[in-house]
């Protein structure tokens, strides 16, 4: 009763406060423009805004800076589905069901899975956050550095195998990525790895150039052999919104989605990626069509958006009850609480807690916001495919470069951006899918440094993957993900063959 008497008053504040109703939709807005622009980010996006806001109260600094948040994860799957271009990484598993949908004529019904997927994980990641948050946050507390690297290996074991292209060349392109992953300085011994005596590569590659060079430029530079392959943009967007039926029918999908974002937010580092590619895994497992994923199935889009969206509400667990941010955007917002003379902690709801709760209910209203926002403004997001892509390319190239070299005012990540786009175009043509080489370089740091860090304290002994319960299960789920697929093709060939002696005979 508690909970309800505090979110009741918390609401009553928030709805009587229009300046607090209005930061929250200017929040949800921007965080659609920054999650919508490829190099943009919602790190970006709320460091920007914290100075913005110390002339504000805490609790409405706080909620509008959690509102950007909510929205750019939402915005990032707007150039995922239009263009094949994901506006975030946790985006990247988005594109692969969802620009699809977009060249076979459904970007409308595409966009709208994705918009109504976000509100739901985003309300389901709310309702976990004043409901379970100190018990959740206390046990994600209890994972060792074997879980977190067992997580990474499953999410690298994933995202190998649900790409289209063969298990082979699933399995080489995550090793790319993750070859990618450890140029520079080594973590523990400091030592250079794949610098070449370059003062640059000491740095390593960063994510967003990886991200860029790998997606956007072979994209772009298909365009120059493809001037006749246009999307045409819909006219209408009727059917933006599924039917009940449709909804229910997804249901199960959004609400397990949901759940697994939660849970990768609250255990720190994994972030939207993981989430989404675990969730992706899972609902493709249990559709009843596993061939129709990869060539625009709705469910993939519903699964990636609730997951990465549902990450939000679980990275602000162990941030309000721990203090330890879930991501680089709570790690943000851990600033922004503490430049507001906010501690969090486990004391914080004691200390502040009107302040609290009032976040918490902008929390909600920011996700209800996203629907809002993402209705209206698709109308305007829509037309980018009424410009041929032959010119389009040159605009989104200088976005690309532009949107590297903010990162760090750094000309060196643009060489590598575009270094890797080339590299990327080349692998494309030769089939090997680039997506599993983003995933490496994303998880590739967390799986090394984990590893290593277990090794350490095992003294060197590898079977603490294998003697610690939570590490066993995932380690052996990623096998089975690798290795099942292998056995099921196998015997779907043996059973060809029968099939096609009896037939002879």
């Amino acid at each position: 009763m508690d909970i309800l008497t505090n979110l009741a008053v918390a609401f009553s504040n928030e709805f009587s406060s229009p300046a607090s109703l209005a930061l929250i939709l200017v929040g949800v807005m921007v965080g659609f423009t920054f999650g919508a622009t490829p190099g943009l980010t919602a790190t970006m996006g709320v460091a920007l805004f914290i100075p913005l806001t110390f002339p504000l109260p805490a609790d409405m600094a706080i909620s509008m800076m959690i509102a950007l948040y909510c929205g750019s994860m939402a915005g990032g799957a707007i150039p995922a589905i239009l263009i094949n271009i994901p506006g975030t990484p946790s985006a990247v598993v988005t594109t692969i069901d969802g620009y699809p949908m977009t060249r076979n004529g459904r970007a409308v019904e595409a966009y709208g899975w994705a918009l109504v997927s976000s509100v739901v994980g985003g309300i389901v990641a709310w309702l976990a956050l004043v409901s379970l948050a100190p018990a959740l946050a206390r046990l994600a507390l209890k994972l060792g550095s074997a879980e977190y690297a067992a997580v990474a290996f499953l999410g690298l074991a994933i995202i190998s195998s649900v790409v289209s292209a063969p298990l082979v060349k699933g399995v080489l392109a995550t090793v790319i990525g993750l070859g990618l992953s450890v140029v520079g300085f080594d973590q523990i011994t400091g030592e250079g790895r794949w610098t070449f005596d370059s003062l640059q590569l000491t740095r390593g590659i960063g994510i967003m150039p990886a991200l860029i060079g790998l997606l956007v430029i072979p994209e772009l530079m298909a365009t120059l052999f493809q001037r006749d392959a246009q999307v045409v943009a819909p006219r209408s967007l009727k059917g933006m919104f599924p039917t009940i039926k449709a909804f229910a029918g997804q249901a199960i999908n959004m609400l397990r989605s949901s759940i697994i974002g939660v849970a990768t937010g609250i255990i720190p580092a994994l972030g939207g990626s993981v989430g989404a590619l675990i969730a992706y895994d899972q609902a493709r497992r249990f559709s009843g069509n596993q061939a129709e994923y990869g060539k625009g199935a709705p469910g993939g889009v519903v699964a990636s958006e609730s997951a990465n969206n549902g990450v939000t509400g679980g990275a602000l667990i162990p941030l309000l009850t721990l203090g330890i941010p879930g991501d680089t955007v709570t790690a943000m917002l851990l600033g922004g609480l503490m430049i507001h003379g906010l501690q969090p902690g486990p004391r914080l709801f004691e200390t502040s807690g009107d302040i609290v709760w009032n976040i918490l209910a902008a929390v909600l209203l920011a996700n209800l916001a996203i629907i809002v926002v993402g209705a209206i403004g698709f109308r305007f997001f829509v037309k980018v495919l009424d410009v041929p892509k032959h010119l389009l390319a040159p605009a989104l190239f200088v976005l690309a470069v532009v949107g590297t070299y903010s990162l760090s005012n750094s000309w060196f990540d643009v060489v590598i951006m575009l270094g890797l786009g080339v590299f990327g175009f080349f692998a494309t043509l030769a089939t090997i899918p680039v997506y599993p080489m983003v995933i490496g370089v994303i998880l590739g740091p967390l799986l090394e440094s984990e590893t290593r860090r277990a090794l350490v304290i095992s003294g060197g002994d590898w079977t603490t993957f294998l003697t610690r319960p939570v590490s066993a299960v995932l380690v052996c789920l990623a096998i089975a993900v690798l290795v099942l697929p292998s056995i099921m093709k196998l015997r779907q060939m043996r059973a060809d063959r029968s099939a096609s002696a009896t037939d002879t005979n």
